[in-house]
């Protein structure tokens, strides 16, 4: 058996002592953050369902930050210009993004992604996520989602898609419902989510995945129908839509998200406190109900917990826009 030198042991036991004190000391001794406004890059228009819980989520944590969380709204290109700001940023939690579902999926619709979706950014945590509905034309003799399956298998290419903006949320999850169906459906692609449940409730497209918010001026005129939501647990407010999971396709569980990145590099020692700052707000009656009224669920959890649902992302959406073919833009 090796010999150990207990003095070398004894040495090297208090050399680690002394760094972890002098580690200590150091982070004792570190300004607590933060020390003056933040800058919150949102990269989208401003008046949008993101912008509006961007604005929400800003204002209280102002306060529990005890710093003005200034709005800068830099919309383009789907949400590539403003995060691209936030990717060059110096690394000191002054310049933060808050992110959407389009991070996890623009990086494959564009051939101009200036940074890494991944290894640029680190996750400061998850605010809230919105249902998607599955809306059809109250005219359509389909109240199912059996029944619309059906109809579409019986005559292929007849039963057509509508997406609100190509590579939007509500783009990719049609395409996937159409992968995990196997349905042939073409799909028209519009302007936004307006003019694609005005076509919907018209009949010129036949299906649309849209969030509650942007459907339900629709839905209470008695327009157009739900069939069935992406939600984990049925809506309390459209009680009679079945979820997929329940429908036996867990596949299609998409729900657009929204939180806070920061520049890859930022330290723990800023990324850990905003998190904690964060999860307690958003734990408040107020903000929940809030948040519910723009039509978004509250989430909590760990910077890692929304590092891991990214990249998780990533992979999936990656094969999905690969197997739907879909062309990157330029």
């Amino acid at each position: 058996m090796k010999k150990i030198n207990k003095n070398r042991y004894l040495h090297v036991t208090f050399a680690a002592g002394v760094g972890a004190l002098f580690n200590l000391h150091a982070l004792a001794q570190a300004p607590a953050y933060p020390q003056r406004p933040i800058r919150l890059i949102v990269p989208v228009a401003v008046g949008g369902a993101t912008d509006i819980v961007a604005r929400i989520a800003a204002s209280r944590l102002s306060q529990a930050l005890g710093q003005q969380m200034v709005i800068d709204n830099r919309a383009g290109a789907g949400g590539i210009i403003g995060t691209e700001l936030v990717a060059r940023a110096a690394p000191d939690g002054y310049t933060l993004l808050f992110a959407y579902a389009s991070h996890t999926i623009m990086p494959f619709l564009s051939r101009k992604v200036p940074y890494d979706p991944d290894r640029d950014f680190a996750a400061m945590g998850l605010v809230g996520a919105s249902p998607l509905v599955l809306t059809v034309p109250v005219a359509l003799p389909a109240n199912s989602v059996k029944e619309l399956v059906s109809m579409a298998r019986a005559k292929p290419g007849a039963v057509r898609a509508g997406a609100p903006g190509m590579g939007g949320v509500g783009h990719i999850t049609a395409e996937i419902f159409k992968q995990v169906t196997e349905i042939d459906s073409p799909t028209v692609i519009y302007k936004g989510g307006a003019p694609a449940q005005l076509a919907l409730a018209q009949s010129e497209v036949h299906f649309v995945f849209a969030t509650p918010p942007a459907a339900m001026a629709a839905i209470k005129a008695g327009r157009i129908k739900v069939l069935a939501t992406s939600a984990q647990e049925r809506l309390p407010y459209l009680p009679e839509a079945p979820t997929f999971a329940e429908l036996g396709m867990p596949g299609i569980d998409v729900m657009p998200w929204q939180g806070f990145l920061a520049p890859a590099q930022t330290p723990r020692a800023i990324i850990m406190p905003f998190n904690a700052t964060l999860n307690g707000v958003l734990k408040e009656p107020e903000m929940i109900s809030k948040l519910a009224l723009a039509g978004s669920d509250v989430l909590t959890g760990t910077p890692e917990a929304m590092a891991a649902k990214i990249r998780k992302e990533l992979a999936y959406f990656s094969r999905v826009i690969k197997t739907a073919k879909i062309r990157p833009m330029e």
